[in-house]
């Protein structure tokens, strides 16, 4: 009887590896079925369960970050990357696609981190070349830190709505005029060109221009219109790719001609521009001094490696395509990377292109030089808010000189929420100006504190800070600029206060001004909290109401014990999780305990004294999470967190939460 017991429970044992065996294959051959069938955020997600049953299969989770990387779905990407980060001898360079990751999700001190970590261990050939390409992503890395209070305020950035842009790719914009959009999206999963009308604010749903040829094979965009409008280049691009990116497949340049109100047949330009083998693309064309200029992209033979920025010219006397041999545009403008479409505008004789191999705060980001042919000044970064920590190209004006258009996959807030599709956006000069400001009190007489120190932060999602401005103000109210779609900390101070801050987010399309009062708390005071003062201006903006009045300080907007589904903000500290604890308005901490299997609250009576024992079920998890809450200041937790360790508790930590959302461990 023992014997059946014991073979029992061996057989049971084996059938329970086994189907663990079949589950993670079958799920590695879900990934390889969706693959080959271009549903490549399927597949990505499959390589991805697959590896979370078979660990020690590192195969299964860098195809995933290939795939979330060819989706330039750069957090997903870097979250892949990280458990093979530094397996570069099994999987080549892998610690710099990580560390690329890191920087084009905007998470540039980590990116640092990472390509520091990633020069540091590797032992491979190139290591010279390396080093070069390593120091100018540092740079980049710096440069997007130090962008947001260096950006250009004059500048707005518009998203067209849905008559411009899908969830497909949108790009190579080029304005007829100020009211009429050419432009190329993948919208039915094969790349054509359409036009679009401004109406009032809108823009008309596009359609495929009248009269144009019809391609039967093949993506078909890029398209720049010569100054006569007598002829519009183009490129037929290969379709042999399972996700469209303008930028990586073969392409080859076109021509057609207006014939009065019909376009001619497409006319391929000649084999010494669409060399075989190579790419040639995005067209830019200019006449100048009785000639047409050609720019173009290109990673033919004699460049500096990648894509580089080539130009031929033709007679503008002759109907023909005889354009002479392609031209480089020498080592200023084209580096070991990639340069791609090429704007030049006449008026100020500025080439606009878009580059990752010289110093960027992103992947590509757009850049300006002076000059002609092969003349040219140094690059100038545009800077933001022109470029972003996503890839931006396709710079191009309107006619009229008071805005243009450029294409980028970078998020928007209130209208793009993601970095896997790119679309064309717009942008105006001499936008609207974003502020905040506030006015500083007393807490405990309630007047205006004058002479104090204010500091901008901008905060990013996995709760880093970068420091972009300090001021002191000698009225007791206190004013910035800053730039929309972005979060921030106000911290203010003054001699003799305990400094105060709040958080914000600079993300509704209807305000231009944001802030609110801070009541500073004077040093060795007794806590006391006045009544506000009242303001002697009857037209006083809500960012001057008093807290009493201010529904947004109101501390309470969640009562205890209603259970509800929350996820952590912070990309180490993103799981989902139940609670039952009461949310908060503005920035207030936790103490975390521990994370146990089995949540019983009698092992934690020993710190109920310091504060409330709230709980968080991570699902799917089986944990729980035991914390004591609920603190608001870091000085306050700081100092619970000493009393909870010395009661044996030293894996404790303070965990920062905002609005109600966990933003994981605080500084």
């Amino acid at each position: 009887m023992f014997k059946k017991i014991v073979l029992f429970f061996l057989c049971a044992f084996m059938m329970g590896t086994a189907a663990q065996a079949q589950s993670w294959s079958k799920l590695k051959k879900e990934g390889e079925e969706a693959y080959a069938e271009g549903r490549l955020a399927e597949a990505a997600e499959k390589y991805e369960q697959a590896f979370s049953k078979k660990r020690n299969k590192e195969e299964l989770i860098f195809q995933a970050a290939e795939i979330y990387y060819t989706l330039r779905d750069y957090r997903k990407a870097a979250e892949s990357y990280r458990f093979i980060k530094d397996k570069n001898d099994k999987f080549p360079l892998v610690g710099l696609k990580y560390a690329r990751c890191l920087k084009q999700d905007g998470q540039y001190d980590p990116a640092k981190e990472a390509f520091d970590a990633f020069m540091e261990n590797y032992t491979g050939q190139g290591k010279e070349i390396l080093e070069d390409i390593i120091r100018i992503e540092k740079q980049g890395c710096t440069l997007g830190m130090e962008a947001p209070a260096q950006a250009n305020r004059d500048v707005e950035i518009l998203l067209p709505g849905s008559g411009v842009n899908s969830d497909k790719e949108e790009f190579a914009p080029f304005p007829v005029s100020d009211n009429e959009l050419f432009f190329s999206s993948s919208l039915g999963d094969r790349a054509r060109i359409y036009t679009s009308r401004r109406e009032g604010q809108n823009w008309s749903k596009a359609e495929p221009p009248r009269n144009f040829p019809v391609i039967q094979r093949g993506q078909f965009g890029n398209g720049t219109m010569t100054p006569d409008g007598s002829r519009y280049y183009f490129t037929i691009c290969s379709s042999d790719t399972k996700a469209w990116n303008d930028i990586r497949p073969r392409c080859e340049i076109f021509v057609t001609k207006r014939v009065g109100a019909i376009w001619s047949q497409p006319e391929r330009l000649a084999d010494y521009i669409n060399t075989e083998g190579v790419t040639a693309t995005h067209p830019c064309v200019i006449h100048e001094r009785g000639q047409e200029l050609l720019f173009f992209a290109s990673n033919r033979e004699g460049g500096r490696g990648g894509m580089d920025l080539w130009y031929v010219t033709r007679d503008l006397g002759t109907d023909d395509n005889d354009f002479t041999f392609p031209i480089n545009l020498g080592p200023v403008v084209n580096t070991l990377g990639d340069e791609v479409t090429p704007y030049y505008d006449m008026d100020d004789q500025n080439l606009y292109f878009a580059s990752n191999g010289h110093i960027s705060m992103g992947g590509f980001d757009v850049f300006r030089s002076n000059g002609d042919e092969v003349s040219w000044s140094q690059p100038e970064n545009m800077g933001m808010p022109i470029n972003s920590s996503a890839d931006d190209y396709f710079y191009i004006l309107n006619p009229s000189r008071t805005g243009g258009f450029l294409v980028s996959n970078r998020v928007y807030a209130g209208g793009k929420n993601t970095t896997t599709h790119q679309d064309i956006f717009e942008f105006a000069v001499g936008g609207r100006r974003t502020v905040v400001k506030g006015n500083v009190y007393d807490r405990q007489s309630g007047e205006t504190i004058n002479d104090i120190s204010v500091s901008l932060f901008q905060v990013f999602e996995d709760g880093r800070e970068t420091p972009l401005i300090n001021k002191d103000f000698n009225e007791g109210n206190y004013s910035f600029e800053i730039l929309p779609e972005r979060r921030f900390r106000v911290e203010v101070s003054a001699y003799g206060y305990v400094p105060g801050s709040y958080r914000f987010s600079a993300n509704d399309p209807n305000t231009f001004i944001y802030g609110q009062p801070l009541f500073l708390e004077a040093e060795n005071s007794n806590n006391q909290i006045p009544t506000p003062p009242k303001s002697d201006d009857p037209d006083d903006d809500p960012v001057n109401v008093p807290p009493s009045k201010d529904p947004r300080n109101t501390r309470v907007d969640t009562p205890e014990n209603t259970p509800y589904i929350a996820r952590g903000r912070n990309p180490n500290d993103n799981a989902e999780y139940q609670t039952s604890a009461p949310r908060h308005n503005g920035t207030y901490y936790k103490i975390q305990l521990a994370a146990v299997g089995t949540y019983v609250e009698d092992k934690f009576s020993d710190v109920q004294p310091l504060g409330r024992l709230d709980t968080e079920l991570i699902l799917g998890r089986g944990l729980t999470r035991v914390l004591v809450a609920d603190f608001f200041s870091l000085e306050e937790a700081r100092s619970a967190l000493t009393k909870v360790k010395e009661k044996g508790y030293s894996s404790a930590y303070i965990v920062e939460y905002i609005d109600g959302e966990r933003y994981g461990k605080a500084r």
